[in-house]
Order: structure tokens, then C-alpha cells, then sequence
């Protein structure tokens, strides 16, 4: 049974307003015995969602206690992951994956029936019990709302919970999906013997398929009973004219109504922590003994057996390992990217564009280049005549060779921008559903991190091998280049990974992102020297300045460090203590992902 005892919920109001603090729920209370279904409803605002989230945890409740078969779920630990289901409003599905292969995932990822021979009638089993066998091969971006709806349903019974919340699932549908929706709710809250499902819903036309009603009114709980009692109750002959009886009153007053009827409604109707009846129970028992399974039962056993009888503690599911969710989640990214043509075919041509990019800056520079290569410090101080030429030769070879790095460098984090900005932020609400099921944030860190280092390595390797294959070999250490230009794109991803799991949408992440690396070049020292009081705070941070200065740094030993130098004011740094500080970056941004992952977005 689940219980909440005067379960309040208060928030910080607006600093323009008269109440410092909003009461979101003001003490609410009810029980809702097992086999049950309720719909919670209510007027726009009133609590309802609220409600839901306080319930699954989302929230927690200021004050008051949430008890599941006696245990307070505020005090102790909460509900085992696979004992708990939420089904919120928005699709928490893929775009690109088939309803099969998102069950399928659903399953590897919280429960260990990927390793059994159980796993193939499991996952035929959820595609029969919600109607999807004949879609299971469609995409998910195809489906109809209904369908979605009944994919969010098949999401959850992965782990057959015991509590299932569902969020409007009714919501926006036609009368027919609607009515097929609620049928299916009320089949499965028969499919478990102590499993309670509640659903939030605006729709009065279906209510007589529910065991119970809870009616809310500006946060508190003005009724809750059976559907046609509800009807005595607010003296009303439609469901419609329930809203319109609720503004005759104060919400206090409502409440206080409630509070003094409660305990006889809940007595009359079985709420005080007898066993409810279910109707398809009393169908059967007038019929006379049917043939039915054990579980079904148990689901239908009378109020004085289900006092008598112990309740039936059901294992809870095991998690599978970190690895094993890990894995899983790379699997199923590398399946969305591979099957969206569109990033497939912008990724090809970065990487295959920004190389030619940076070449074509260099092709009238590269006979300088080489001339200067020939000349020896010594021949400089012995033919005067050449001094002249070969100054006007030093300044362009230097300016070539500074602008080549730092085009590269600037490109190589255009491009891990690019793959960054919008990776957590895009599908953070299908990563909130996941993380209350269970997901280790390591596993999902872990398999973003593989995801983007492979596109990292590809980038930065490429871009350096190729322009220096191009220009016959750019001057300094090509090994302390290519590591450099990793650093880069490797801290640059890590940083851009971090604003995209701190972010609330995915435009806001790419916007942040792209400021982050329009200032690159400017703040960089490459091209306009900054004041010495403000270049010592903004060099730390900036990601092109230590790439740039550690690759030019690698030419110390060459002639073209002279030139370079002719061209820059701003003092190169070793190549050590530039991979050394990109590796801090790398690991800010991990850390700005891993607090930004385990913080709750919910209502982004």
C-alpha cells in the first residue's frame, strides 16, 4: 500500500511578490491500496505533477511521510530502481531507434536479461502486453502519440515495478487512443499483486475505469474515492462540473471538508488497509472458480484472505554491471549517429574540409617556406647583400607558420564543439528517466567520453598529418604537434561536454559553445596582444593559446623559431607545460559533465 501523511511541499517565491514562500502541496494525505488504479486530477496548476514527482522522488517534500508497505521511503532508502516506474508526458524514446531495439536497450540497461535465454520472451512479452508487436520494427519518430504513449508503458515493464506514475499519458489523444490507453492502464495494475498505478490526467471522460479518483485544488486534496462517490460528493452530475464546484469554495475550506470525511470514505470503500476489491475480482467470484494462473490469484483474493495472507515479497531486479551499461549505451549511440545521415555527411566534410581549409591558406606561402629552410644563420651575418631579402622572408615564413597552427588549432575546436554542444543537453530528459531507473552516471560519462574521443582522435590526427603532409612538413616536432592538436580537441570536447550537461536546453549549450570558440583566436595572443594586467587571467582558460605557443615552442630548435618569434609579441610556452594545462582543461570539463549529469533537469 502507499501511504502519504500530510505530505507539504513549499518553494521560494518571487522576491516581487507578498509571499515569500509558495505552498506548492499543503498537507496532503491518502492511502491507495495495491491492484489499484487512481487518477489524480484537477484544474491547471493545481498540484497534480507536483504530486507525481513528490511521490516518485524527483522532489522532495518539505515535510509529511511517503510510506511503501509501511517503510517511510523519506527516512530510509528509496524504492529499488526496477520496484518504481515513471512515464512522463514527453517521449523518452529515440527518434532513429525501432520500438524494439528501445526496449530491447531499456532492458540490457536495468535488468540482467540480456545474459539469459529469457531475454527474447521478455522483451515479445512487453511488445503483446501494450499492442506493439506489429510496430516493433517501425522507427519511433514515425509513431502516432497513442503509440508513444504505449511505447513509454513498455519502457517501464521492463522490471515489472510495483508503483507505476504516470504523467498525462492520456493527454492530447483522440477519445479512442485515450479509452485504449486507460484500458491498458487498468490491465496492468492487475498484472502485479501489489502493484499501484497512478496517472495524472486532465481528462474527466474516462474516469469510471479507475478504482479511485484524487480530485486536487491549489495544492491540497479535496477528494479521493471512487469515481461515481466523487460525483455525491461535489453535488455535481457531469465530471465536467467538478472544476466549476471547486471555485465555489476556498481551497482551505475544501480541504478541511475532506479531512473530516476522509476516514468514513476510506472505511466505506476499503482504503483504511483492507485489500480493495477489484471489479473484475467480484465478476468472478459470482461466476463461480475460474482457471487463472498464481499470480492472478493473488491479484483477486478476497479483503479478508489478502488480511489473513502474507504479503508476497517479490525479488527485486538486478542490476546489471557499470560495464555492462556502458557498453550498451556505446552501442546504441553509434547506431542513432550511423543512422543520421545528416550529422554523418557534416562530419565527413569537416573532416575532410577543414584540412583542405587550412592547406589552401598555405599553398603560395610554401616556396618561402622551403627557400627559408636553405638559408643558414651563418650565411646571414656573411652576405649583407641578403639581409634584406631574407628579413622580408623571415616575416612571412614566420606569420605563415604561426597562422597554419593556429587555423588548425581554431578548426580542430570549431570541429569538438561542434560534436560537444548539443550531446548531453539533447537528450537530457531521456538521461533524467534513465538515471531514476538506475543508470550509473559513470557508465553514461564513460560512453560519451568513448563516443567523442574517437571523433577527437580522427579530427586531430587527420588535420595534422595532412597539412603537414601538404606543405612538405611544417617546421618543429610532428609527434609534439599531433599530441598537441589531440590536447586540444580533447579539452575543447571535454569543456563543450560540460556546458552541455550543465545547460537546460540544447540551443543554449550550442550558443555557449559557440561563443566559447568565436573568442579562441582573439584572446589568444596569436593575433592581437592583450593588456599584461588581463593576459594573465584569460590565458589560463583559453584552450588555441596553449596549443599554438606549446607547437611553436617545438621549433626551438629549427631556424624558423627565429622568424617566428619576428611575428609575436606574446611569450611562447614549453610544449610540457602546455600539454600539461590542456590536461587540466580536459579535466575541468569532465567534471563540469559528471556535476552536471547528476544534477537533476527534470523541467528543462
Amino acid at each position: 500500500m502507499l501511504k502519504a501523511l500530510n505530505v507539504c511541499l513549499e518553494v521560494d517565491g518571487p522576491q516581487d511578490s507578498e509571499n515569500s514562500t509558495l505552498h506548492l502541496l499543503r498537507e496532503v494525505s491518502f492511502n491507495v491500496p495495491p491492484a489499484h488504479l487512481v487518477a489524480i486530477v484537477g484544474p491547471s496548476g493545481c498540484g497534480k505533477t507536483t504530486l507525481l514527482k513528490v511521490i516518485t522522488g524527483i522532489q522532495q517534500q518539505t515535510t509529511g511521510e511517503l510510506l511503501w508497505d509501511g517503510r517511510n521511503l523519506s527516512d530510509e532508502e528509496d524504492l529499488h530502481p526496477g520496484d518504481l516506474g515513471y512515464v512522463p508526458q514527453f517521449s523518452v524514446a529515440y527518434d532513429l531507434l525501432t520500438v524494439e531495439e528501445s526496449i530491447a536497450s531499456a532492458m540490457v540497461l536495468r535488468t540482467q536479461l540480456s545474459k539469459t535465454e529469457d531475454f527474447i520472451p521478455a522483451l515479445d512479452h512487453i511488445l503483446e502486453v501494450t499492442g506493439l508487436t506489429h510496430l516493433s520494427d517501425r522507427q519511433v519518430k514515425v509513431l502516432s502519440g497513442g503509440q508513444k504513449r504505449r511505447l513509454g508503458l513498455a519502457l517501464e515493464l521492463v522490471t515489472d515495478p510495483c508503483l507505476l506514475l504516470c504523467d498525462e499519458v492520456t493527454s492530447g489523444l483522440d477519445p479512442k487512443s485515450e479509452h485504449e490507453i486507460t484500458n491498458l492502464l487498468r490491465e496492468l495494475s492487475r498484472g502485479h499483486p501489489k502493484r499501484v498505478v497512478i496517472n495524472v490526467t486532465h481528462s474527466l471522460a474516462s474516469l469510471d475505469a479507475y478504482d479511485s479518483v484524487m480530485v486536487m485544488y491549489q495544492g491540497v486534496l479535496t477528494y479521493h474515492g471512487p469515481p461515481k462517490a466523487m460525483m455525491h460528493y461535489f453535488a455535481a452530475e457531469h465530471p465536467e462540473e467538478v472544476y466549476l464546484k471547486l471555485t465555489e469554495r476556498k481551497a482551505g475550506d475544501w480541504h478541511e471538508s475532506w479531512e473530516k470525511y476522509r476516514d468514513t470514505y476510506y472505511q466505506r470503500h476499503g482504503f483504511d488497509g483492507a485489500r480493495v476489491l477489484p471489479k473484475e475480482a467480484e465478476a468472478k467470484k459470482s461466476s463461480g472458480p475460474s482457471k487463472t494462473t498464481v499470480r492472478e490469484e493473488r491479484v483477486v483474493a478476497s479483503p479478508e484472505h489478502a488480511e489473513m495472507s502474507e504479503p508476497l515479497d517479490l525479488p527485486p531486479v538486478e542490476m546489471p554491471s557499470m560495464m555492462t551499461q556502458l557498453f550498451e549505451l556505446l552501442r546504441r549511440r553509434w547506431t542513432i549517429f550511423r543512422r543520421d545521415k545528416a550529422q554523418v555527411w557534416l562530419h565527413i566534410a569537416m573532416l575532410l574540409g577543414f584540412p583542405l581549409l587550412v592547406v589552401i591558406f598555405a599553398l603560395d606561402g610554401i616556396k618561402p617556406l622551403r627557400a627559408l629552410s636553405t638559408h643558414q644563420d651563418a650565411n646571414m651575418l656573411q652576405e649583407a647583400q641578403q639581409v634584406a631579402q631574407h628579413g622580408k622572408e623571415q616575416l612571412k615564413a614566420g606569420g605563415l607558420v604561426s597562422g597554419l597552427i593556429m587555423l588548425q588549432v581554431v578548426l580542430v575546436t570549431l570541429m569538438a564543439s561542434n560534436n560537444a554542444a548539443r550531446e548531453i543537453a539533447s537528450e537530457r530528459l531521456i538521461l533524467e528517466r534513465e538515471k531514476l531507473g538506475g543508470l550509473h552516471p559513470f557508465a553514461y560519462i564513460g560512453s560519451k567520453v568513448i563516443f567523442l574521443g574517437m571523433f577527437v582522435l580522427a579530427q586531430s590526427l587527420w588535420m595534422g598529418f595532412f597539412v603537414d603532409m601538404v606543405t612538405g612538413g611544417l617546421p618543429g616536432d610532428l609527434i609534439t604537434k599531433l599530441v598537441l592538436l589531440v590536447l586540444a580537441s580533447a579539452a575543447m570536447t571535454s569543456v563543450c561536454l560540460g556546458i552541455s550537461a550543465m545547460s537546460k536546453t540544447p540551443e543554449k549549450a550550442t550558443i555557449l559553445c559557440i561563443y566559447l570558440v568565436g573568442f579562441q583566436l582573439p584572446l589568444s595572443g596569436a593575433v592581437l596582444t592583450l593588456p599584461d594586467w588581463l593576459e594573465n587571467w584569460v590565458q589560463p582558460l583559453v584552450v588555441a593559446f596553449w596549443s599554438w605557443s606549446g607547437s611553436l615552442s617545438s621549433m626551438r630548435s629549427t631556424a624558423f623559431y627565429d622568424a617566428v618569434k619576428q611575428v609575436t609579441s606574446t611569450d611562447l610556452i614549453s610544449p610540457t607545460l602546455a600539454g600539461f594545462v590542456l590536461s587540466v582543461h580536459v579535466l575541468v570539463g569532465l567534471g563540469m559533465t559528471f556535476i552536471g549529469v547528476q544534477r537533476s533537469q527534470w523541467d528543462s
